[in-house]
């Protein structure tokens, strides 16, 4: 009898013979995961949104190996869920979150690559009504996603600390409370100027660190549309422009999420390369300028499509048949949607007879 399991998840913390890791909170990553090892098995390359010199993205191409940061086979790797990446650690004062996925070392000797993973339809709601070709997904982007692109940028940008420095020092020295809505409002200008200048000077330094994959629908029906999968891979850097453009394009005199996003990554990067190490909770948990923080920001698919624009957000290069190649041994049977209400009414039409 065939073991329910996920296409390239050899070694991994979940054990795909449990039911359990087919609840929402787990398939949401674990799929995603399968999905990229089959593409990267099968020869396919993800799309790529990096950053340029202009603070513009572009959508490459890029190989799952650089992804993945190895040319080890999968077999030869192991996949943590939920997991730290602890070479981040050198650069932090108090606790490393976890992040979605950590790949390592098949011995878990050797840590490769942080990977956030945000599982997204397309289209979105904003778009729907629109041409297939101006389709668009909603992402939403949660606190560790930020901590983890933030390290990023250290550990790849380390050994210029004295030059980055230098960028903030004359805007960020001066002020005495990040809390302070007023007095961060009075810098704000200047804040942003000194990020867009870091992120131009060392945009060649950025990485792969969200893995988007997009599963597309006929409309907003519940009909999966025949090409349906493609992954998407946003940058450290590239991610930036996910706030940057919203927070230099608004004039209030109120703190928005996109401009405490900035000023968060700011103080960071001019902490971390002053002293070496930061302490992330001040900076995440706090300057909330009376906003909630239960998310940094969410972005609509009519914004996001104009970054993501390409060939492949139209057309996703993975068919539905494929599906079945990626979920394996009756893994589909373990599934346990959640049951909304509306989507009950919805599909019973027999109510209104």
């Amino acid at each position: 009898m065939k073991k329910a399991s996920l296409y390239g998840v050899v070694n991994s913390n979940r054990n795909f013979e449990d039911p359990y890791y087919w609840g929402k909170n787990q398939f949401n990553s674990s799929f995603p995961l399968a999905l990229a090892c089959f593409m990267r098995n099968s020869k396919i390359k993800a799309n790529y949104l990096e950053l340029n010199k202009n603070h513009e993205i572009s959508v490459q191409e890029i190989n799952f190996d650089k992804v993945f940061n190895t040319t080890s086979p999968s077999e030869d790797l192991f996949f943590s869920f939920e997991a730290q990446y602890k070479p981040f650690e050198k650069f932090l004062h108090d606790e490393l979150k976890p992040i979605d996925l950590v790949i390592k070392s098949k011995n878990q000797n050797h840590y490769l690559r942080p990977i956030e993973i945000k599982l997204t339809t397309l289209p979105d709601s904003t778009t729907a009504t629109k041409n297939e070709s101006e389709y668009g997904a909603e992402l939403v982007i949660r606190s560790p996603t930020m901590r983890y692109m933030a390290l990023s940028m250290a550990e790849s940008c380390e050994k210029f600390f004295p030059k980055i420095k230098n960028i903030f020092q004359d805007t960020c020295h001066s002020i005495r409370d990040w809390n302070n809505q007023h007095e961060i409002l009075a810098h704000k200008s200047e804040i942003l100027k000194a990020l867009e200048d870091f992120l131009s000077k060392y945009q060649k330094y950025q990485r792969p660190l969200l893995m988007q994959p997009v599963w597309k629908t006929v409309g907003k029906s519940a009909q999966l549309a025949e090409n349906c999968l493609d992954i998407f891979v946003w940058s450290d850097f590239a991610l930036t422009r996910l706030f940057m453009d919203a927070a230099i394009a608004n004039t209030s005199n109120k703190i928005t999420r996109q401009q405490r996003a900035a000023f968060r990554l700011s103080r960071f990067l001019y902490e971390v390369s002053r002293d070496g190490k930061v302490y992330q909770q001040s900076i995440y948990d706090g300057m909330t300028y009376d906003t909630l923080n239960d998310k940094e920001f969410a972005v609509s698919g009519t914004v996001t499509h104009k970054y993501m624009k390409c060939k492949r957000l139209t057309t996703p290069v993975i068919k539905k048949g494929q599906i079945k190649n990626i979920i394996l041994g009756g893994g589909q049977n373990f599934l346990s949607p959640e049951r909304r209400f509306d989507a009950i009414i919805f599909f019973s039409s027999d109510l209104f007879k």
